[in-house]
């Protein structure tokens, strides 16, 4: 993508763009935590959450795309020495899942939540870590948008997933009333991120994004944790990215 330099309003407020990408960009903490089993239940796993920092993923760049509809997501991140789990809480009045099927998986179409990282920043790989509302979802990697390889089926298969909605496919469904308040935990093995594990983001700043979007909704929308400025819906955009700081 080319640079970009435009100032874009966002929800909270202004944010500045350079040739190089934002210039205040937000920073999420990502606790350290432990577990006794090595593979803890989601119960557990959800306990922990309890005691994270909710970051809002808000940001409407595009409003002409989201035709007035902007649903509430947030996320909550932490670590250990096995896994990156990250929590997506969403409410919204429409909700769709046609995929429940790894293999043939188009997750950016369903109600969607996305987290881009780039675990190792001596290579400068980012991963596009994309899941429906069931947890059904594809893993990119690679260093640009035209160059990505994605994690096999049996590779995807080792991320857990939990999602108060279940994980078979359900097509879509609208509130009359209230919002659909739902979430989801993912939880991925640092082996499929980096060949260094735990250690390559342990103590330091890593660049990364969080995104909700759904395509092919009835209301097709696209929000950021982190502005981009780009004309367009672009969520393949690494140097927009924020920061996630490993304790």
């Amino acid at each position: 993508m080319l640079p970009v330099l435009a100032v874009f309003l966002c929800g909270a407020g202004s944010f500045s763009f350079t040739e190089t990408g934002m210039d205040n960009n937000k920073v999420a903490k990502v606790k350290f935590v432990s577990f006794e089993n090595e593979m803890p239940d989601m119960a557990e796993i959800n306990a922990k959450f309890t005691e994270m920092e909710s970051h809002p993923v808000d940001v409407v760049n595009w409003p002409e795309r989201n035709n007035g509809y902007n649903p509430k997501a947030s996320f909550k991140i932490m670590y250990s020495e096995k896994y990156l789990y990250i929590r997506y809480e969403v409410a919204e009045k429409e909700i769709r899942a046609a995929f429940d099927d790894d293999s043939i998986a188009m997750p950016w179409t369903d109600d969607c939540m996305e987290l881009f990282i780039i675990p190792d920043s001596s290579n400068g790989i980012y991963y596009n870590i994309e899941m429906n509302c069931v947890g059904c979802g594809i893993v990119g990697m690679g260093a640009t948008s035209k160059d990505r390889v994605r994690l096999t089926v049996e590779q995807r298969k080792r991320i857990r997933r939990f999602s108060t909605l279940g994980r078979e496919a359900f097509g879509e469904r609208v509130s009359k009333e209230g919002d659909i308040e739902w979430y989801m935990i993912i939880a991925v093995p640092w082996d499929l991120l980096t060949d260094k594990g735990v250690e390559c983001v342990k103590g330091k700043r890593v660049r990364a994004n969080v995104y909700k979007c759904g395509d092919k909704m009835f209301s097709p929308h696209y929000l950021t944790w982190n502005p981009i400025g780009t004309p367009a819906p672009r969520y393949h955009t690494p140097e927009f990215f924020g920061y996630m700081d490993f304790e």
